[in-house]
């Protein structure tokens, strides 16, 4: 770093107020700020257009680190870095990491949450019907489909999962719509992977007539509706960028790492207080035995049958 104070950029597909997955990566960026004393700025909204033209912006303005939040800023940073070679990129939710010395990523281990989104739902339902609405149809949101849908079939055979895709990160209403569709179907817990979206979806459980249970991903979605968000899985993204920061400081080239429930960047999030103890006790035995290494996403993958092409190495 040339600079005696480190500029450190964030670029968003979708608003960093979505409770979610912006949202936390924004915090992470807030806790380099406090940490470590980055000067920071980010762009919320980007366009798969402008990705290119944005960050080298951010490059030629002299940031140090610039963060892409996002499986999707893969082929604009594989563009972009070697223009840069004194800048570090880093894709959050990627592999890219390690192509070049100043290119770095971090991959959330998929398969683990998705185990335990299945468990919790399957213990919660009392009709017998889940739903699961996305934003994107991406690779990592459909590998966690893939173990959902194959720990429901493994222990709770007789629940039907219905799953729904918006089409985008930021449509609230398309949200709520997928979500008042499988709530008028008889779903009475809902699983959002979607961004700003979920807070659609999470309205239409606030207004349905039944009991509806809304099991959050990426942020910890409790806030939104205390009483009927079940619990969250977590992507402690800020967890994630401080990692990114101290391979800048420390001067150390770019990666593709790959973090879980073991390396503690997948959490569990805050509980509704109505969710039955004996429910929140079991899944939460469930989520120690990868903490512990009794459990791995290449052992739940044999024990529920679940069909993946991505591997990890373990």
């Amino acid at each position: 770093m040339e600079n005696d104070v480190p500029k450190a950029a964030l670029l968003t597909s979708g608003p960093i107020n979505d409770g979610g997955w912006n949202t936390i990566a924004y915090n992470g960026l807030l806790l380099i700020e406090e940490r470590y004393g980055f000067a920071i700025s980010n762009s919320e909204n980007v366009k798969q257009d402008d990705q290119e033209a944005i960050l080298r912006d951010y490059a030629r303005k002299g940031y140090d680190l610039i963060i892409g939040h996002g499986f999707e800023f893969g082929d604009a940073m594989l563009s972009v870095a070697p223009e840069f070679p004194e800048t570090f990129f880093a894709q959050v939710g990627g592999n890219i990491g390690g192509t070049l010395p100043n290119l770095t990523s971090g991959e959330l281990r998929t398969g683990e949450m998705g185990y335990i989104m299945g468990r919790l739902a399957g213990e919660l339902t009392e009709t017998g019907k889940i739903g699961f609405i996305g934003a994107m149809e991406i690779p990592t949101i459909v590998d966690d489909v893939a173990f959902i849908e194959a720990a429901i079939a493994e222990y709770y055979p007789h629940v039907e999962v219905a799953i729904a895709y918006t089409g985008s990160w930021t449509d609230i209403a398309a949200g709520k719509e997928a979500a008042k569709s499988m709530i008028d179907n008889g779903t009475d817990v809902l699983i959002g992977i979607g961004d700003a979206c979920d807070a659609g979806a999470i309205q239409a459980c606030d207004e349905a007539k039944e009991n509806i249970w809304f099991i959050g991903w990426s942020g910890d979605m409790n806030a939104l509706s205390p009483e009927k968000v079940a619990s969250s899985t977590v992507q402690s993204i800020p967890t994630l960028i401080d990692i990114f920061a101290q391979q800048l400081i420390n001067e150390e080239e770019g990666k593709a790492g790959t973090y879980g429930i073991k390396e503690g960047v997948l959490l569990m999030g805050t509980w509704a207080p109505d969710v039955p103890e004996d429910t929140k006790e079991f899944v939460l035995s469930e989520f120690e035995k990868f903490k512990t290494g009794e459990y791995t996403r290449n052992s739940v993958m044999e024990m529920t049958k679940a069909k993946s092409d991505v591997v990890f190495d373990e």
